[in-house]
C-alpha cells in the first residue's frame, strides 16, 4: 500500500500576497480617515460660523428701526460699522484680522418699501489665501438674511 503524504499550509508566496494585499487596505484606510477628520474640521467651522450668524442676526433684529443703511459694497471691501473680528469663542476682539473668525453684515432698505430692511449676516473663518486682500474663506462661509420691518404691525 502507497501513502500519499500531502502538506498542509500556506507557500511563502501565498503569505507575500496576503501581506501586500493587508498593507494596501491598511493605507486606503489611513487615508479615508484623514479625510474624515479633514471633513468634520470643516463641519464644525461651518457650524460654529453659523451660529455667530445667528447670534449676530438677532441682536440686529432687536431693534431694526435704529439700524443704520450699510454702504452698498459693504460685502466686497472691510466696511468700519459693519465688520468684526471675532476669537475661537465668538468673543469680538480689537484690530484688524488676527481672529478666528470674521462676521460682515449688511442692512438696506427695500426699494419697493423703505419701511422693510434687508438684513444679511456672513461670518468666514479668518484665513487669508495666498494672493487674497481680505480675510475670509469663501468655502466656509455661513450667511443668514432676513427682512424685517421698521414699523410695528
Amino acid at each position: 500500500m502507497i501513502c500519499i503524504r500531502t502538506e498542509q499550509g500556506t507557500t511563502l508566496v501565498e503569505a507575500v500576497i496576503a501581506i501586500g494585499i493587508l498593507a494596501g487596505a491598511v493605507v486606503a484606510l489611513a487615508g479615508l480617515s484623514s479625510l474624515a477628520v479633514r471633513n468634520a474640521a470643516s463641519a464644525r467651522e461651518r457650524s460654529v460660523a453659523t451660529v455667530l450668524a445667528l447670534q449676530k442676526m438677532e441682536a440686529l433684529c432687536r431693534d431694526v428701526s435704529s439700524i443704520p443703511a450699510s454702504p452698498s459694497n459693504a460685502w466686497s471691501v472691510d466696511t468700519a460699522g459693519y465688520l468684526e473680528y471675532l476669537d475661537a469663542r465668538g468673543n469680538v476682539i480689537g484690530g484688524r484680522g488676527g481672529g478666528a473668525y470674521v462676521r460682515r453684515w449688511s442692512a438696506a432698505p427695500l426699494p419697493s418699501d423703505t419701511n422693510l430692511v434687508a438684513i444679511q449676516v456672513d461670518v468666514a473663518p479668518c484665513r487669508i489665501p495666498p494672493g487674497a486682500s481680505r480675510c475670509g474663506e469663501v468655502m466656509s462661509h455661513a450667511r443668514v438674511a432676513s427682512i424685517r420691518s421698521r414699523v410695528a404691525w
